[in-house]
């Protein structure tokens, strides 16, 4: 048989896909030409098919060093996508378009690993390019997509998506990818129905099955999302995005011993897992169990919660005595300095010289409470005077808060308003005898603050109860809403026209120190009103919104003695919570001296 013949013949075998008769024919073609160039390449192509993809690197090799060609180079390519070297991939299919520019699979599949490289814009225009050349190609717009939601932009995926599902409407990965964008914009209910759409088309669909568990949990529909999770670790034990998925619904459900065993597992199966470290040092944390949750909070640098640590030097602090400087440098939201600060009482008697970098509106307060310590305001800028050690305000825990015994009881709370415009305010409003009332009902957070958040007509049980006033804390612009409450139900909030709730936290304090009481929901105005020492209820959600320092069952709060933990039941109205607080409320109104 002559060497046309055996190629034709490798090639047929490889055609019909018996790729191990025609990797043998295709030798014997080699074997009696060394040097022709189809019979590497076709030899490439049928080892890469056999996964045997360092040997079809070789031949590929061979072929275009002998007569260089687009699909040797492609192949090529695909052959080192295969063993993970996705740089030097690039680099074939770009000898691959440089010989044939109108290769639509080569710039579809370049962008595919820039995308698999974060080189995100670069994947987009690599599609762009295949979409020119071939528009109805839906595979081109599925994958442009894909590269538009890594890049956060969700609308504009959302739109290549439906082009990609107007050339193949049962394209259940496109589908899929469509509903996680709607997640992520917080259209659920949309979402929902396009992954129902996929999993019409494939009831087995792992992604959708685990985007649909997903969706399903932000629905607060946790036993069917529970469901979805098992369903698709009965097919996939061990895959990380179900497993995830699992454990995030079982903290909904407050499963937490579940929960933890899920994360576990996760961590075992993916010890760089640092989102599953983070959530569990939540559990750990609002569990009660200290000494490890604190040690796993320092994953919160990791990519879990977004945080870039300060760029200081200096070795972090040890928790021993110190002799010279030591710098403490605030971290994530304005409530959570609020609560971290509670130790610098502690940390003042381990050095002499602190020095704080804290949220410019926080730097006034701060002073008053704590004279030993420097305070400066946090900026872009490092601070630039003597540092010998220094530590994250979120690490001053794993030193000082490692049991419920370590709580100090500070009745009279450890933030120090401004007395003179705390007594001014506090003959303003209580002038007339009635009980002043702090309240606030809405948090901002961004993950979770819908589910923290209530209305102002939620409050209404409270609002009515007699001879009280009732005074706005809420940061943000609340005109809207008080006037409707006023309007529909006859009930008043006032909200002080000299004091900006949002930007000057010193006269909020003072506000808040002039109020008998306040009941509020989870967020900033929780933090504030516990560390000034007033009575306070906080409402706080059920399940994922939780956040861990209110803890799983204590009804005081061991960070702020004062305060009164009040928990949301799962599927519970707002307002039923409120009149619950509202009946303790009144029992404590009645038990205050005549003379406050």
């Amino acid at each position: 048989m002559d060497a046309d013949a055996l190629y034709h013949l490798a090639r047929t075998h490889c055609e019909q896909g018996r790729i191990a008769d025609g990797v043998d024919v295709v030798r014997k073609l080699i074997a009696i030409d060394p040097d022709q160039a189809r019979a590497h390449k076709l030899l490439g192509m049928a080892l890469s098919h056999l996964g045997r993809h360092e040997d079809a690197l070789a031949s590929l090799d061979r072929a275009i060093a002998l007569a260089p060609s687009a699909d040797a180079h492609g192949s090529r390519a695909d052959a080192l996508v295969a063993l993970g070297r996705r740089e030097e991939a690039v680099e074939s299919y770009d000898h691959a378009l440089a010989l044939e520019p109108a290769s639509v699979a080569d710039w579809c599949n370049k962008g595919a690993v820039l995308l698999e490289l974060g080189r995100r814009e670069e994947a987009i225009a690599s599609f762009d390019r295949a979409i020119a050349l071939q528009p109805e190609f839906a595979e081109a717009h599925y994958n442009r997509g894909s590269a538009l939601a890594q890049l956060g932009r969700h609308p504009d995926a959302i739109a290549t998506y439906d082009k990609a599902l107007a050339l193949n409407p049962r394209y259940a990965d496109a589908l899929n990818n469509k509903a996680n964008s709607l997640d992520h914009i917080g259209q659920f209910a949309e979402a929902l129905a396009v992954v129902e759409q996929a999993l019409a088309i494939d009831p087995d669909h792992h992604g959708a099955l685990v985007t649909r568990s997903v969706i399903l949990r932000k629905l607060e529909r946790y036993e069917e999302s529970l469901s979805g999770c098992e369903r698709a670790l009965a097919r996939r034990p061990d895959d990380i995005d179900a497993l995830v998925a699992r454990g995030d619904v079982l903290i909904a459900l407050e499963r937490f011993d579940e929960a933890l065993q899920t994360l576990d597992r996760i961590i075992a199966l993916k010890p760089d897992a640092v989102g599953s470290k983070w959530n569990k040092s939540l559990l750990c944390l609002g569990l009660g169990r200290f000494r490890e949750g604190w040690q796993l909070y320092e994953h919160r640098w990791a990519g879990a919660k977004g945080l870039v640590p300060r760029d200081y030097r200096q070795p972090r602090w040890n928790g021993g005595r110190v002799d010279g400087a030591l710098l403490v440098w605030s971290e994530q939201g304005l409530g959570d300095e609020i609560l971290h600060s509670s130790m610098m009482p502690e940390l003042v008697e381990r050095t002499g010289s602190i020095v704080f970098e804290v949220e410019p509106r926080l730097v006034t307060l701060f002073a008053r409470s704590f004279p030993g310590v420097k305070m400066i305001p946090l900026t872009p800028e490092l601070y630039g005077g003597r540092v010998d050690v220094q530590e994250p305000l979120g690490g001053l825990g794993r030193h000082f808060r490692t049991s419920w015994e370590a709580f100090p009881r500070r009745e009279r709370g450890y933030l120090l308003a401004d007395p003179a415009r705390a007594n001014a305010l506090r003959r303003r409003l209580a002038n007339d005898g009635r009980v002043v009332i702090g309240i606030s009902w809405i948090s901002r957070a961004p993950a979770s603050g819908k589910s923290k958040s209530a209305r102002l007509s939620d409050f209404a049980p409270l609002l009515r109860l007699p001879g009280c006033r009732f005074v706005d804390l809420q940061y943000g612009d609340t005109e809207a809403e008080r006037e409707v409450t006023k309007r529909e139900l006859g009930l008043e909030v006032e909200r002080l026209p000299d004091i900006d709730n949002t930007n000057d936290i010193d006269g909020l304090a003072a506000l808040m120190t002039a109020c008998d009481l306040v009941v509020t929901v989870s967020n900033t105005t929780a933090h504030l009103a516990g560390a000034v020492g007033r009575p306070t209820w906080v409402m706080v959600p059920h399940g994922h919104a939780r956040m861990w320092y209110w803890f799983k069952d204590k009804p005081e709060s061991p960070w702020y003695p004062r305060v009164h933990v009040r928990r949301q039941a799962h599927g519970q109205p707002w307002s039923d919570v409120v009149s619950a607080v509202t009946a303790e409320v009144s029992a404590f109104i009645d038990a205050l001296p005549v003379e406050r």
